[in-house]
């Protein structure tokens, strides 16, 4: 199965082992919690899931990778211990707590959430002092005389042995304790994360061209290893992005670091070249923005498929980027207004403005912390959360500027505040709205309703969960008629039915 099936099957397995009887206690005993053993080859984003079903259920994450552990960091170290049986007095060895287990009850009284997911990695890469102990472990989630806390659930993961010379076999009986779960490369699937993600659009034109370039490994010349992989890609991703904004040249020496194939490293940084060149030559912002010519759309015409390939993928570049940024303030606004309500109850009630917003800012940094302490906050509302703190820190400061911790003055500057924000997203939407239109509309004059190009750019609008998100939110008529699919109604909810007017004080 693909990385996307196999976290399903992983997400499925936990919620099961989470289920409750009436009683409190979880339905399936911690013994019969067969672990999952993940196994796949090396970066395919065995470790990116784990992170993305502790965001989604909620509960903490802690990783180890096994690899790099000994019988005593995992079991414990032996001490003597004093005992009475029967009338005599006996020394017995016991053993410390795992570091493993310590980090899990670590992390339940850093975050406050019980439950858990304790991510196993390279588990059948042990020592071989540990594979005894491990057996046990997996069976009873016990590590010397400490069982792992009721509510957590092992998982663990591994590559098969033609990727890792440290590899041991699992034989039968250690298989029977866990649920196996096997999963392969699949560039489809990863495309959708790459949506999601954010990865750079000249490395997705060029694997929708060169779909054999996503992944391949070549362990055969131990001399002279040739592997690209998933993590690589993405890996590279976020290294071009920030070489782009300092300035610094993007070259074949930078993909040859990630990219460890020389023809495809070679390759990309060829066609990086020449999808440059693309972005110049149709400065796709003007498009979005309605500056649609006629020399733009002749060029579209009379394009290649690799060039037809990156200005599709330049416009759904520019068009995700305003729409991911409209759902995140819209969700940021959603979640700072309650607050900006409460402080304004306060003021009105005599409290001072700069302490309760100070206790707002104390409460969201405690909040945050915890979150990526238990590692169950995706980056993107991890963005929100900054954003949030940064407002309230701006408006901290213009009232004691500016307020000087009048409450009337205060007020204003809050109501002031918050509609600016309402007044951005408004903006903002409206810029994703006329993008998609403008995308559409020159297109449709370049190639026509009906042309490949035109179903692959809706194909992709279904893929990327960026767009398909805002499309279902605000609406797009366009989208429906062209994609054939009959209209459905927005679900969105005005922004501007927010306000803070029942909070404010009748003004001197």
């Amino acid at each position: 199965m693909n990385i996307k099936d196999a976290k399903q099957q992983i997400l499925n397995a936990i919620q099961a082992y989470l289920i409750k009887d009436e009683f409190g206690d979880y339905r399936i005993s911690i013994e019969h919690q067969r672990p999952v053993f993940l196994l796949g080859a090396p970066g395919i984003g065995k470790t990116a899931i784990m992170e993305q079903i502790a965001q989604e259920t909620g509960v903490n994450l802690v990783t180890y990778s096994m690899s790099h552990h000994t019988r005593e960091s995992a079991l414990g170290l032996p001490v003597i211990v004093h005992r009475n049986y029967t009338g005599a007095d006996v020394q017995i060895s016991e053993y410390t707590m795992s570091e493993i287990v310590a980090t899990l009850y670590d992390t339940i009284e850093a975050t406050g959430i019980k439950e858990g997911i304790l991510f196993l990695d390279e588990i059948n890469c042990v020592s071989e002092s540990l594979a005894p102990a491990m057996l046990q472990f997996l069976q009873y989630k016990v590590f010397g005389l400490h069982q792992v806390p009721a509510g957590w659930v092992v998982v663990t993961a591994g590559n098969p042995p033609e990727f890792n010379k440290s590899v041991s076999e699992f034989d039968i009986v250690t298989l029977d304790r866990v649920k196996r779960v096997e999963c392969q490369p699949d560039f489809g699937v990863w495309k959708e994360y790459a949506y999601y993600a954010g990865v750079h659009p000249a490395i997705i034109s060029y694997l929708e061209l060169h779909p054999d370039h996503y992944y391949m490994v070549d362990a055969s010349d131990k001399n002279n290893y040739r592997f690209v992989t998933a993590r690589g890609w993405e890996d590279l991703s976020e290294m071009m992005q920030l070489y782009e904004e300092s300035g610094i040249l993007v070259d074949h020496a930078l993909a040859a670091q990630y990219v460890q194939n020389p023809e495809f490293s070679k390759g990309f940084a060829e066609y990086y070249d020449r999808f440059n060149y693309y972005r110049e030559k149709y400065d796709v912002d003007a498009i979005l923005e309605g500056g649609i010519t006629a020399q733009n759309i002749a060029d579209a015409r009379a394009a290649g498929t690799e060039e037809a390939v990156a200005l599709m993928n330049l416009l759904m570049d520019g068009i995700t980027y305003t729409m991911r940024s409209c759902i995140q303030m819209e969700k940021m606004i959603r979640l700072i207004h309650p607050r900006m309500e409460d402080i304004l109850v306060k003021i009105n009630n005599g409290l001072s403005c700069r302490q309760i917003i100070s206790e707002h800012i104390m409460d969201c940094n405690k909040s945050l912390d915890k979150a990526v302490r238990a590692r169950n906050i995706s980056p993107s509302n991890k963005k929100i959360q900054h954003w949030i703190l940064h407002n309230l820190e701006a408006y901290l400061d213009k009232c004691t500027n500016e307020g000087r911790d009048n409450k009337n003055r205060c007020t204003v500057i809050l109501q002031n505040s918050f509609n600016n924000l309402l007044h951005g997203a408004n903006n903002v939407t409206q810029q994703s709205m006329n993008g998609l239109k403008y995308a559409f509309d020159f297109l449709e004059n370049a190639y026509g309703t009906d042309s490949n190009v035109m179903k692959k750019f809706i194909e992709e609008l279904k893929v990327n969960c960026h767009t398909t998100n805002f499309i279902k939110k605000y609406g797009s008529e366009q989208f429906y008629r062209l994609a054939g699919e009959p209209v459905q109604q927005p679900t969105y909810n005005n922004l501007y039915d927010l306000n803070l007017t029942d909070c404010l004080i009748e003004q001197e």
